[in-house]
């Protein structure tokens, strides 16, 4: 009886080694899914075959990996980094976690670099403007808008070990112009990290690319058109190859708000006037090493204006871009930097 008994442990355990053989071989090829995030959806696809268990341990490291992004520089949520030292009216040093400080620190080397064209204390005039959780101003009240500008201003945060100081009480910071590429950022490390080396991640147009796709060629990636709010669909207007690196797009042509005139004004902010930013750039998409740094250059660029842009990127060739250009009865010319990877444009 005992030698009996003994036997269905063995075949028992030997039943459930198996199982677990065969359940770590299974795989998924070219695995791809989309996840929400940042008030927008990020998209993943992998090149290759994955084990399951792997895949799935994946998806639950990005899912921290994202929230984590969430808990450093929401402006949506009350209890985040970004949003208490926002509602701190005192020029005390607030103590911030090493990925925020590390992000404010480049957030301010753009800035410095940019002239000031992207700016992380415009929160009061996105809020100012109606495109903000905070959106309770007048538009039409200069002197309250004069109020505001007296805190924007990117020399107004220094950082002090680990610990970001205002220097005016009102300050406050909106991340979003460079937080979805540093959530792409963040999410292409962990999928490194895992070992997997060909994979296109991609949040609200901010996208980090490395290898080649799953046909084994490189990424095809589609720049949108600016005529998109018109239609209400999606359009390209020029897709562009790429094996490796980011590239981010700033445009006036998704988030605007409309005047009473019929006109619309967009959600990317003019720091120098504190107003909403009018350019004869319609959309700019911008490519670099980083997605952070590149979605931080291109709100830099929507703002300067091409003729601006295009000065400033001849010293800083780190940087390479592609502007959809507004011009007469509504229609669209374009101009890139020399060396940007264009594949083909819409309709050839």
């Amino acid at each position: 009886m005992k030698v009996q008994r003994g036997v269905r442990w063995v075949v028992v355990v030997i039943a459930a080694m198996v199982l677990i053989v065969l359940l770590t071989r299974q795989t998924v090829s070219n695995p791809s899914w989309e996840q929400p995030t940042m008030g927008t959806l990020c998209h993943i696809t992998l090149s290759g075959s994955v084990p399951k268990n792997e895949l799935s341990t994946l998806r639950e490291q990005i899912d921290a990996a994202l929230e984590k992004v969430n808990r450093h520089m929401s402006t949506w949520q009350s209890d985040t980094e970004i949003s208490i030292f926002n509602a701190l009216e005192s020029s005390v040093p607030f103590p911030v976690s090493p990925e925020f400080f590390g992000v404010m620190r480049r957030a301010l080397e753009i800035s410095e670099s940019t002239g000031g064209a992207f700016d992380p204390t415009v929160k009061p005039l996105v809020d100012y403007w109606g495109f903000g959780p905070g959106a309770e101003g007048d538009p039409f009240s200069t002197k309250m808008l004069e109020e505001i500008m007296e805190s924007v201003g990117w020399q107004n945060v220094g950082l002090i070990d680990g610990s970001l100081v205002k220097a005016h009480p009102a300050v406050q910071l909106d991340l979003s112009a460079i937080a979805k590429g540093v959530g792409a950022d963040v999410v292409a490390e962990v999928i490194r990290s895992s070992g997997l080396d060909s994979f296109l991640v991609e949040i609200g147009g901010e996208i980090v690319v490395s290898g080649l796709n799953p046909s084994g060629k490189p990424w095809r990636v589609g720049i949108e058109s600016p005529q998109v709010h018109a239609a209400w669909e999606s359009q390209v207007f020029q897709t562009v190859k790429l094996q490796g690196g980011a590239m981010a797009t700033s445009g006036d042509y998704r988030n605007f708000r409309l005047r009473t005139d019929g006109t619309y004004y967009s959600h990317i902010m003019d720091p120098h006037t504190g107003r909403p930013s009018e350019s004869d750039i319609a959309s700019v998409s911008v490519l670099a090493d980083s997605c952070m740094d590149a979605d931080a250059t291109a709100t830099a660029l929507f703002v300067m204006g091409s003729q601006k842009s295009f000065q400033w990127l001849e010293k800083h060739p780190e940087f390479k871009a592609f502007f959809i250009l507004h011009s007469t009865n509504r229609t669209f010319t374009a101009r890139a930097t020399a060396g940007f990877p264009m594949d083909k444009q819409a309709g050839e």
